[in-house]
């Protein structure tokens, strides 16, 4: 079983999509759009863990519903990302919400099979390139042409509400021994405070 290149994983949020869930972020990008707050990341050292490691982690924590993977770019390390998903659900139902900076038709007519697995089982991608100049401070995504779309019916119930009612961006700060995380998709004011909390702890920041 391989492993997978990550930058940072929390086991349960409240931000990153419907009810409770885990997040995890994978290392490295192919696009390096101006503005993402994932190149802070992937400047900084990778953390390659063993895919069960990982699947274990997740499939343990009861109160969550699901996982939310975002990046630098999943879809770079799909066949990884699926392995660890299957490992999951195999052992519980499990939602699974992925921001990609591919689009959707990209992702749909790859010819690589590992990309086309990933796909078959997200059931929410955020799809498409962060454009500075269109970073609207709308929740969930960010900027407006990027896009929100089922590709399950997992979350049909609350999926009008849940994106496209709330309109308020939210975050969380995970604080840990050797760094401060930002967790959600920020507003400026919620990078700003990110970048002061880091640099309150003595963390090196961007």
């Amino acid at each position: 079983m391989g492993k997978i290149d990550i930058s940072h994983f929390v086991l349960s949020t409240k931000v990153l999509g419907p009810y409770v869930r885990s997040a995890l972020w994978v290392h490295g990008c192919c696009f390096d759009c101006e503005g993402c707050i994932a190149g802070e990341m992937n400047r900084q050292i990778s953390d390659l863990r063993e895919i069960a490691e990982l699947a274990g982690y997740f499939s343990d924590i009861d109160d969550t519903e699901g996982i939310t993977v975002s990046g630098g770019e999943p879809f770079l390390q799909a066949a990884a990302l699926y392995e660890m998903i299957d490992l999951i659900q195999a052992k519980r139902d499990y939602g699974v919400i992925i921001y990609t900076g591919f689009e959707y038709e990209e992702l749909r007519n790859s010819g690589d099979m590992s990309v086309r697995r990933l796909l078959a089982c997200t059931d929410i991608l955020i799809d498409g390139r962060y454009v500075k100049s269109l970073d609207d401070g709308k929740a969930y995504r960010g900027s407006s042409n990027q896009r929100i779309i089922q590709l399950s019916d997992r979350y049909k119930d609350v999926f009008e509400t849940y994106y496209f009612e709330n309109n308020k961006r939210n975050i969380e700060i995970d604080v840990e021994e050797k760094n401060v995380y930002l967790v959600g998709v920020p507003s400026k004011y919620g990078l700003e405070t990110w970048r002061k909390f880091k640099k309150k702890a003595g963390c090196e920041s961007d």
